[in-house]
């Protein structure tokens, strides 16, 4: 089969600066994640622990969002999605996303090793580098951290990584189903509503309707330009009944946080529309570059940080606002941190940044051999 007999594109300039202003709004939330102080502190049941359960509606928004633009994307063609555009992509995402995953995850390897020496605490479950195993090695690179599915590598945040490589290998069987019908929108629908027993589910549900939404809409501007109050009834009613306890059976829980999942993505997506549309001279695809960088960076910040502003305030006995304000201090603290190294690493060693960030840097500045979102 030379071509699957579908024209996919793509997004226009519109919606590709969209998606350059979302991939900032999305890695600020996983930031913010990734800085709470709740575990380190057990305040769960305080004033700030239950701000930021009810703000996790919106947090937690990010990663399957960028499921969904990494689904739009990787079967973006401009000649149509065929077996021959689908291995280029694959070539071109071993430096994209292999070599980074494999580099990133080396350097935590030997960071959590230097540091366990200083801070102990720091390591939580991961083994002192000296005590180490060559099974503790290998699993570095993929589950050391947590316990079957929901296990991650030692570089934390590329779990996410980890999973979209073994997701998208399957993209050539995901593209036959969804063109052949618009109806087939169903199938990741209902993939997306399953109890995650495995933690799959959702991940690839969502990439899917990132296809989906490439074989069957046109534009992907005019979605985004729809009314906002399109999705917002059912991401207000669906964050309540996950969040207020006993409002929804066990066996529907899946099924309305999908639901709201899908509602805040479409809303998230088209206030980041709004911005762009307002600010057209802004090259937001450019100033998204960095992204990645920090993605992968920022938990060798943020988890020394979050320990330490843990400690300080459970010493000085500080009430909830004080933990709300550290807590967005921390988060923006890492960002700035993560992209002052981006930018200094890309001044003085491109060519070890483009490889940590999986694009070709010249003469510091990374190359683009389109001006389309590849």
């Amino acid at each position: 089969m030379k071509r699957f007999d579908v024209q996919t594109r793509y997004p226009d300039d519109l919606a590709s600066q969209t998606i350059g202003l979302l991939r900032w709004a999305l890695m600020a939330l996983i930031v913010v994640i990734h800085t709470n102080l709740v575990a380190d502190t057990g305040c769960s049941g305080t004033v700030y622990g239950n701000l930021y359960r009810w703000a996790g509606n919106v947090v937690w928004l990010a990663s399957p969002l960028f499921f969904l633009i990494s689904g739009y994307l990787f079967v973006a063609s401009d000649g149509g999605f065929s077996w021959q555009a689908f291995t280029v992509k694959c070539r071109r995402r071993l430096r994209t996303w292999v070599a980074p995953y494999l580099l990133w995850n080396t350097l935590f390897l030997l960071f959590y090793g230097l540091v366990g020496l200083v801070l102990p605490a720091v390591l939580g479950d991961i083994p002192p580098l000296q005590e180490m195993t060559l099974a503790d090695v290998l699993k570095a690179y993929c589950c050391i951290r947590g316990e079957g599915f929901n296990s991650g590598p030692i570089d934390g945040p590329l779990w996410f990584l980890r999973d979209l490589m073994a997701i998208a290998l399957l993209t050539p069987l995901y593209f036959a189903i969804l063109r052949w019908h618009k109806a087939t929108l169903l199938i990741p629908l209902l993939i997306g509503c399953i109890p995650h027993q495995l933690g799959f589910e959702s991940e690839i549900a969502c990439f899917m309707i990132g296809i989906w939404l490439n074989v069957w809409l046109p534009s992907l501007s005019g979605l985004l330009r729809k009314p906002l109050w399109y999705p917002l009834p059912f991401y207000v009613a669906a964050s309540v009944l996950v969040t207020v306890p006993g409002l929804v059976p066990e066996w529907g829980f899946a099924a309305v946080t999908f639901v709201r999942n899908l509602a805040g993505m479409l809303l998230v997506a088209q206030l980041a529309e709004r911005v762009v549309a307002r600010r057209p001279s802004t090259d937001w695809r450019g100033l998204a570059e960095p992204v990645f960088f920090v993605f992968a960076f920022h938990s060798m910040v943020a988890r020394p940080l979050t320990k330490l502003s843990a400690n300080w305030l459970l010493s000085h006995d500080a009430g909830s606002l004080a933990f709300c304000a550290v807590h967005l201090l921390n988060a923006a603290i890492v960002i700035v941190f993560s992209v002052l190294a981006y930018l200094s690493l890309r001044k003085f060693l491109p060519t070890v940044c483009g490889w940590l960030s999986g694009v070709k840097m010249v003469r510091g500045k990374k190359e683009r051999e389109s001006s389309k979102v590849k």
